[in-house]
């Protein structure tokens, strides 16, 4: 199992599967993550994941990059140094101001792969 150094340094690292992920030491492209993920997921949950219904959270333009280019859609959090403005002029679908929220970002993350179904 994988082991995020941020997460475990906030003992959150409990709360996310990293069997399923994709991680900087398995590809330098960004981008190319979101495949590894998905594929990981698919071959753990045996569902496909597609960019229907994958969906990327992050706080930088680099992570919305990611999102776009690696085939998934993107909620923009405004946590970190980045704007909401700057998150959607980079093509983040949907923009929050944090995390804290959990049926807001239930519901977004419903809204992203619903819609594309």
């Amino acid at each position: 199992m994988r082991q995020p150094l941020k997460l475990a340094a906030f003992n959150l690292d409990g709360y996310l599967d990293t069997d399923i992920g994709g991680f900087a030491s398995d590809d330098d492209h960004r981008p190319a993550l979101v495949g590894i993920a998905q594929k990981r997921a698919q071959a753990k949950h045996g569902t496909v994941f597609t960019h229907a219904n994958t969906v990327i959270i992050g706080d930088s333009l680099e992570d919305v990059r990611t999102g776009l280019e690696g085939g998934a859609s993107v909620i923009g959090v405004t946590s970190g140094k980045t704007t909401g403005a700057e998150l959607a002029a980079a093509g983040a679908d949907i923009i929050l101001d944090s995390l804290e929220d959990i049926s807001k970002l239930r519901a977004s993350i419903e809204e992203l792969t619903v819609r594309r179904e």
